[in-house]
């Protein structure tokens, strides 16, 4: 993604100017179309750090807005706008009931704009940080459709089925990333200060060491002398990865990577799958045109070889096929995925049928999340005990061979 800084005119003639993530020059400007902007100037920047965004919102350890906190948003505005409460009323009591305060000042600035004349969908697209594409698409659905509450209940439930699927995948990994965290501190611990003890006093016994005992030591000598190095990989890891995937290249090779691992890549597509389907039955649920869905879509799939397949789809519907074909074509996609979306096509009930694969590859992940636990538990024990095994054998071996000796002379 890119980074752009744009000056525009909204429907009234105002100038408005701000920043934005898009793929490309052309999708900031689609982008700035849809919210109702007429573009005077854009152009391409540097992404800002982190860090520098953290002080822009309130300080370094301010919150972001989180999908739940844009859950509970939705169900809210949904339940007062049901209740016959003005949009502007609305807003000022979700701006106060808020916990986030980053979300808090969004919501403010949100309030500010649609008082000033502001469509919602306008006002919220210039805080693409907080409201995916995908939701003001469907919020600038409603407003012309005039079902605001209707859409804004289905957007809460879209928001917390992803929130779901995200605490089942997570759930599923914390005792297994647990457990390799607790077993590699030990491992470091025993390898940077129990060893070395072991070593002194076998070099003051003298005589040749056996070979997994030398092994042993000369990589604890190593990770004692460079335990900088050690830290470095341990921290710098997860840094490295991230600005690597900050890249074209590199995120499209972890993309692939992601996909070729074994069972996890399965564990991937599923959510992908799920995601997608769900999104998609969403917006084409809410009257968003086929191919204007499947240009929003794409971006939500979070991983690039199913972005680029997903655009490839749009191309072809575009050229008058179905979506059940070019989806089977790309082999991304499990069969019987293409072949309820044909059915459903051909009823006349796509998102219905969309919702219906939705639903099942959730209950997919959560049985694959179940056998990746059960599995990854025992796998995680037995290299941990390998590796222990390997470090008292080495250790015991020449003490062994020491208690030979006495029984010798004696």
């Amino acid at each position: 993604m890119s980074y752009f800084t744009y000056v525009a005119r909204d429907r009234d003639g105002k100038r408005v100017q701000g920043e934005m993530e898009a793929a490309d020059r052309r999708a900031a400007i689609s982008k700035l179309r849809e919210s109702g902007l007429m573009v005077a100037t854009i152009s391409e920047k540097r992404k800002p750090l982190a860090l520098g965004k953290g002080f822009a919102t309130g300080g370094l350890l301010a919150k972001k807005v989180s999908l739940k906190d844009l859950a509970v948003f939705s169900k809210q505005f949904s339940a007062m706008i049901d209740s016959g409460i003005d949009v502007l009323r609305c807003l000022k009591i979700l701006s106060r009931q808020t916990e986030n305060p980053a979300f808090q000042g969004i919501i403010s600035k949100i309030h500010d704009d649609v008082s000033e004349g502001q469509t919602l969908a306008g006002a919220m697209s210039k805080h693409s940080a907080a409201f995916p594409r995908l939701y003001i698409s469907l919020i600038r659905a409603s407003e012309e459709s005039g079902a605001l509450d209707t859409v804004l209940s289905r957007l809460a439930e879209s928001l917390e089925s992803e929130l779901s699927l995200r605490n089942q995948v997570a759930a599923g990994m914390k005792y297994p990333q647990a457990i390799g965290v607790a077993a590699l501190i030990i491992l470091t611990v025993i390898m940077i200060f129990v060893i070395p003890t072991f070593a002194e006093m076998f070099k003051s016994m003298g005589g040749k060491l056996p070979l997994m005992t030398r092994a042993l030591i000369a990589a604890a000598t190593f990770m004692k002398s460079y335990w900088w190095a050690i830290l470095l990989i341990y921290f710098g890891l997860p840094t490295s990865l991230k600005l690597i995937n900050n890249t074209t290249g590199g995120r499209l090779a972890l993309d692939r990577l992601k996909l070729r691992m074994p069972v996890f890549g399965q564990l991937t597509q599923k959510v992908i799958v799920a995601r997608f389907t769900r999104n998609l039955a969403t917006m084409l649920g809410n009257g968003i045109p086929i191919l204007r869905a499947l240009e929003i879509v794409d971006e939500a799939a979070g991983n690039v070889v199913y972005e680029t397949a997903i655009r490839r789809i749009r191309e072809s519907v575009k050229e008058g096929e179905s979506i059940a074909g070019p989806m089977e074509a790309s082999r991304l996609f499990p069969p019987m995925v293409p072949a309820m979306i044909a059915v459903g096509e051909e009823s006349g009930d796509l998102d219905g049928m969309l919702t219906k694969v939705a639903d099942f590859y959730d209950a997919e992940i959560d049985s694959t999340v179940k056998v990746l636990t059960s599995l990854l538990e025992p796998i995680l024990i037995s290299v941990m005990g390998a590796v222990v095994g390997f470090i008292v054998i080495s250790l015991f071996l020449p003490l062994f061979e020491m208690i030979k000796l006495v029984q010798k002379m004696t």
